[in-house]
């Protein structure tokens, strides 16, 4: 209590203010990102295989905000993603929050924070995401159909949504250093 009497109070607020503005910034990309990924023809699919952009976005988030914000990003990017899609409630939101709280822990001890970073850490979370999902979605419940499904559209969308996380990362990177010369 004596720590914020001697910082004053405007200074709590305006902290508090920021932090709400940074979240709330990082709640639309989660959003518009949601809506553009599940638009039927926003992006082309490519041989059957849509682009997962989700995965990139909570991930290039996990980075720069660090373990608990990237878990925070994870289960609202994967909750938007279930409600959006005729997946079970909660299944995309558990994977992230466990993907994404690992890339933010690895980009604070291990990493830096750069592209190619992004690009390794996208490449794993997406390859983990797809196979989780391939593995419960499509070989326990369509045994004839799940060879077809990995190699026509699980890997397809893999290197699909690779492709778009350069420009991705971009604008989580713009829209963080906005953020940061703000505070």
């Amino acid at each position: 209590m004596k720590y914020r009497g001697k910082m004053g109070a405007g200074h709590f607020i305006s902290s508090l203010s920021s932090r709400y503005i940074k979240w709330t910034a990082y709640g639309i990309v989660i959003l518009l990102t949601s809506i553009l990924q599940s638009l039927p023809n926003f992006l082309p699919p490519i041989g059957g295989a849509r682009p997962a952009l989700m995965v990139p976005v909570v991930v290039c988030i996990a980075m720069f905000e660090g373990p608990v914000g990237g878990a925070a990003a994870g289960v609202a990017g994967g909750i938007l993603w279930d409600l959006f899609s005729d997946r079970l409630l909660g299944f995309n939101a558990l994977l992230l929050l466990i993907i994404c709280c690992a890339c933010g822990l690895m980009s604070q001890l291990l990493i830096r924070n750069n592209l190619i970073s992004s690009m390794l850490m996208t490449a794993a979370a997406l390859f983990i995401q797809g196979l989780i999902s391939w593995f419960f979605y499509d070989f326990m419940f369509e045994n004839q159909q799940a060879l077809t499904a990995l190699l026509s559209l699980s890997i397809p969308g893999f290197f699909y949504s690779l492709f778009l996380t350069p420009p991705i990362y971009f604008v989580v990177y713009s829209v963080a250093k906005i953020l940061r010369n703000r505070e």
